[in-house]
């Protein structure tokens, strides 16, 4: 099959159905794993219903979510302390009926990445993160100019000190190599120009706050355009970039689809994130649906991040296990919520592994396996809902597990292998 596949939807035939390992894979891609019987709901609907459910707005549930972290704040979980707030967070990674919203959410983090140690305020990531997560399949456009606003964003790239006199350019210069468009698609006169439009752009406390007597508000020259320009007109300019729905394409493809996505894949993602007008659901669901999603390129290619890795198992085996604990895995396995690594976020893929990343990720495979599940108190997995308990035989009781965890894709020689 050619790679240049993503323009044409994947249409299910009798020889190649959405079947167990199709469905799986997309609810792996569009959120954090799915248990069985999610799986077999998934086939039972359908390609396109599964994929049209993956955008559930359910407000109730936003609303649940909400009363609960009024209810447990200070007088349950501080969360004033950051890890309180990493702990909220993969709660709601575990227990959301919206996954892809909280996919989304955590790569939008790692596109913006923004890290609490300098911002130092655990109020305002809380609110970036909420933000991040009301935006995260609507418009890039929109998005953007919300994390410009962030007061958390602010702080990070140290717009709350940039004036007039003295423009700061870290905001503008990173908005253009990291959030939009990319290197080598502006110059440093444009990151100085957009630098005076962001002048004035600070915070009072916990919210934005437009500053007009620091602000220039003199003419600007931008990417070949002259203007009056400010912050949201840098915005508006960068997204009518090329470069711009390429940058984000790329970026969207690693993702959710494959690892290094071919030169014409790329070509085409960026065709149709730039014809539906940056909007990121009308993408998904596109990208969704096909050739290319479907097919071995895109096919158990990616490495897990250390969250999907967690939260999916979890997921994946309805396992009940601490919040606080799933982040202190997180933390051994190099994925500290809150706080990328750097500007450019995680590098993902291979660089998730090395010896101590891979120890933690086994000894949290091993210690979900050995779950007694036998105290109200403790960790839990329901063997029974994985393996009949009445099944006996070894290599049924691997098919099983096989099935469960891997949709078959185990080889006969492993198969053999772990029945002895």
């Amino acid at each position: 099959m050619s790679p240049s596949t993503l323009r044409t939807p994947w249409v299910p035939t009798e020889s190649d159905p959405f079947d167990r390992r199709k469905a799986a894979h997309l609810l792996r891609r569009a959120g954090f794993g799915a248990s069985a019987a999610e799986v077999d709901k998934a086939v039972e609907q359908g390609l396109e219903a599964t994929v049209e459910g993956l955008f559930d707005e359910a407000a109730d549930e936003e609303q649940d979510f909400q009363k609960l972290f009024s209810a447990v704040s200070r007088s349950l979980v501080n969360f004033a302390e950051i890890d309180g707030l990493r702990a909220w967070w993969a709660y709601r990674m575990r227990q959301t009926r919206v996954p892809l919203r909280e996919k989304l959410t955590l790569f939008w983090h790692g596109h913006f990445a923004t890290n609490e140690e300098k911002v130092g305020n655990s109020l305002l990531m809380h609110r970036q993160v909420e933000t991040i997560r009301r935006h995260a399949w609507g418009n890039v456009r929109d998005l953007t100019l919300a994390m410009a606003k962030d007061p958390a964003m602010l702080v990070w790239l140290d717009g709350e000190s940039s004036t007039r006199e003295h423009p700061n350019e870290n905001f503008a210069r990173e908005l253009m190599e990291l959030f939009t468009c990319g290197i080598g698609h502006y110059t440093e006169n444009d990151v100085r120009e957009a630098a005076r439009a962001f002048t004035g752009w600070h915070r009072e406390g916990a919210v934005f706050a437009f500053q007009a007597d620091v602000h220039d508000g003199g003419r600007k020259h931008f990417l070949g355009k002259s203007g009056k320009f400010d912050g949201t007109d840098i915005i508006d300019i960068l997204m009518q970039q090329p470069a711009t729905p390429r940058f984000l394409a790329r970026k969207l493809l690693r993702f959710f689809a494959a690892p290094e996505p071919a030169e014409e894949v790329v070509e085409e993602a960026a065709a149709l994130l730039d014809r539906n007008r940056l909007d990121v659901k009308w993408f998904l669901r596109e990208l969704f649906q096909s050739r290319y999603f479907h097919s071995a390129e895109c096919y158990r290619t990616r490495l897990a991040s250390p969250a999907e890795f967690v939260v999916g198992t979890l997921r994946t085996l309805r396992v009940r296990w601490p919040a606080e604990d799933a982040v202190g895995r997180l933390n051994a396995m190099d994925q500290h919520l809150l706080a990328p690594p750097n500007v450019k976020g995680w590098d993902g893929e291979r660089k998730w592994i090395n010896s101590s990343t891979w120890s933690a990720r086994v000894a949290f495979g091993r210690d979900i396996a050995e779950l007694a599940g036998e105290s109200d108190f403790a960790p839990d997995l329901d063997i029974g809902r994985v393996v009949p308990i009445d099944l006996k035989d070894p290599s049924r009781i691997i098919g099983r597990l096989a099935d469960v965890l891997l949709q078959g894709d185990l080889p006969p020689e492993a198969r053999r292998g772990l029945a002895a």
